[in-house]
């Protein structure tokens, strides 16, 4: 039997100070420490925006940044809708005025670092959205009060966003806002909402149409609401009309994606995830939840159906996968017994998605992030520039097991495969509830799920191994 303190020091006692002190130091250290490159571009479009802004040039952002009239050195064209630029640029306005006024320009660092903040504000907003759901749920309130660092802590919302220094959680803040006014019955608010985080990404359109489908049977109300939702998406793209530099050839590239991955029908392919669309808003329309709380399941469910089956059939970016990571989280918390088994379930998915990206994106998301953290003011040359193939550390996991570069997938799609299925909500509970047959059995050890799989999916599976190949290539060991 556990001793009483070590019971409720990992079983159901809530976060407390040294909780929220330890993730505060984490999220310090990832935050100086790490960038991706994708930030500095967005960075660097924002200063051409303000350029562009100054010389009477706004409506030539887009082509400014294509044919690189300013000159920052960045890989990309600006691709996204005008409000993320603009929500950059003014950030960046106290550094601009600065340079403007000095002469002194800051360093790539400094720039990235600065801008990482946007990602990382959104991405605490979220977690305390995400608890707020927990609450309309009528979660446990031991559960709830551990939702913002479960959000924060999931290995694969602290790589995107803190370590990477993506951005995705702009969008995810403005679709789980929408979420809670859809929860409360509030529609109109729920559709304008979501339009303004549809323009910060296309995401949210695919949850709109099933979760309005599930709340609405009248199908011009239908029409109406998801009218609604480009109250903000169509001024903004008609003012760039004709005027967006290869933005469109960027976005139709994304596009096809979604259509890449099909079956071959009886007389042409066709897209699986459209076809999985397709049935979840057949599904979504015929159902008439008997209960309210049952509603609320299915509109999770619904969050996770398509973010599921979104990177089960669509070439994905590694940042893209946060959007999955509340509705995981969500699923997870409104679960009973089960729980205990469903939450080791969350952890193999996060580590599946770390170790499958570094796989499909060798040499991106390693050591070279180190390149834009405070540790290269007193590097050397960047790591980026060693040779790639000396500083690829799933080499290290491939050749500790024969099978590992194919057990990899199985590890990620598996996770997700059990996901879908086994939190299926039926009428006796979900299929894993009905499995077990466990519902009056307490949820596992809350503290251990949090903080344990964020050492074994940030710590064990991309730090170590990490560091590892970063020393290897330094020579230091």
């Amino acid at each position: 039997m556990a001793h009483p303190k070590l019971a409720g020091t990992l079983g159901r006692a809530k976060p407390g100070k040294r909780d929220t002190l330890l993730f505060a130091v984490l999220l310090a250290a990832a935050y100086l420490l790490f960038a991706h490159p994708d930030i500095l571009e967005t960075a660097r479009h924002g200063y051409i925006l303000l350029n562009s802004i100054r010389d009477g040039q706004f409506f030539n952002f887009y082509e400014n940044t294509l044919t690189r009239v300013y000159g920052y050195d960045y890989s990309n064209a600006a691709h996204y809708n005008i409000v993320i630029y603009l929500l950059y640029a003014l950030w960046e306005l106290p550094l601009y005025l600065c340079e403007a006024l000095t002469g002194w320009a800051f360093s790539d660092t400094a720039l990235a670092l600065w801008c990482k903040a946007i990602g990382v504000g959104f991405y605490i907003g979220s977690g305390f959205l995400v608890q707020a759901i927990a609450k309309r749920m009528d979660c446990d309130e031991t559960v709830t009060a551990w939702m913002p660092l479960a959000f924060w802590l999931n290995p694969i919302s602290f790589f995107t966003v803190v370590i990477m220094g993506q951005y995705d959680s702009i969008c995810l803040f403005f679709l789980l806002l929408g979420l809670l006014y859809y929860l409360d019955g509030k529609l109109w608010r729920f559709s304008l909402i979501m339009g303004v985080g549809l323009v910060c990404k296309f995401f949210p359109v695919f949850l709109l149409l099933p979760l309005l489908l599930l709340a609405e049977k009248r199908p011009l109300r239908v029409v109406a609401y998801a009218a609604a939702s480009l109250w903000l998406y169509l001024p903004t793209t008609l003012l760039f009309y004709g005027r967006t530099g290869d933005a469109a050839y960027f976005n139709s590239l994304m596009t096809e994606r979604l259509f890449a991955n099909s079956f071959h029908g009886g007389v042409t392919d066709a897209s699986c995830f459209g076809v999985a669309m397709a049935l979840i808003c057949v599904a979504a329309w015929l159902y008439r939840p008997r209960t309210e709380r049952a509603r609320r399941k299915a509109v999770l469910y619904i969050g996770l159906l398509v973010f599921g089956t979104l990177f089960l059939f669509v070439l994905w970016h590694p940042q893209w996968l946060l959007l999955l990571v509340p509705f995981v989280l969500l699923t997870t918390a409104c679960a009973a017994g089960e729980g205990r088994v469903l939450q080791v379930v969350d952890v193999i998915l996060a580590c599946g998605f770390l170790l499958l990206s570094f796989q499909v994106f060798p040499g991106q998301l390693e050591g070279d992030l180190l390149d834009l953290g405070v540790l290269r003011f007193w590097m050397g040359t960047p790591y980026s520039l060693v040779a790639q193939e000396g500083r690829r550390f799933v080499a290290f996991y491939i050749g500790l097991l024969s099978y590992a570069a194919k057990l990899i997938p199985l590890c990620f799609y598996g996770a997700l495969f059990a996901e879908l299925i086994f939190k299926l909500p039926l009428p006796g509970g979900t299929v894993a509830a009905q499995l077990a047959n466990e519902d009056d059995k307490p949820q596992g050890a809350l503290r251990l799920y949090v903080w344990g799989g964020f050492a074994v999916g940030i710590a064990a599976v991309w730090l170590l191994p990490t560091l590892f190949a970063y020393c290897k290539t330094l020579g230091v060991l």
